[in-house]
């Protein structure tokens, strides 16, 4: 990379991860697309929150806890919180926490379009 090109230090974001304990990160995922929101992702993690039993029978539960994560703009932020916080029933007992944290420096991801990647020489898969 040449001296002159630099990474812009883009320092008005911030990060929101939920924590669902029962699942349920693709459907908030789909709902923050709907409104335009597409910098966000989730894992799937082992683990129970204190106090639920962690087997049925004999039988070990199989976990379904999520980390959802997204990085929006900071005048944003309260506004997705308060949505994620209502679509994902956090205000019910053992269904997940819901924090933000304010991001030191982040820099734009752009993805090429299809026809970029063409002229580039990738090949698109019919589908």
């Amino acid at each position: 990379m040449s001296e002159d090109k630099k990474i812009p230090n883009i320092d008005y974001t911030r990060l929101i991860t939920c924590i669902l304990y029962d699942g349920g990160a693709a459907d908030v995922l789909e709902q923050l697309y709907k409104r335009g929101i597409n910098e966000g992702y989730f894992v799937s993690v082992r683990g129970a929150p204190l106090g639920r039993s962690s087997s049925v029978e004999g039988l070990p539960e199989i976990p379904q806890t999520e980390i959802l994560n997204i990085v929006v703009a900071a005048d944003q932020s309260d506004y997705i919180f308060q949505m994620i916080y209502e679509f994902a029933n956090l205000d019910e007992p053992q269904k997940g926490v819901i924090y933000v944290k304010k991001l030191t420096r982040s820099s734009l991801n752009i993805l090429p379009e299809d026809n970029d990647l063409t002229q580039m020489g990738f090949q698109q898969d019919a589908a």
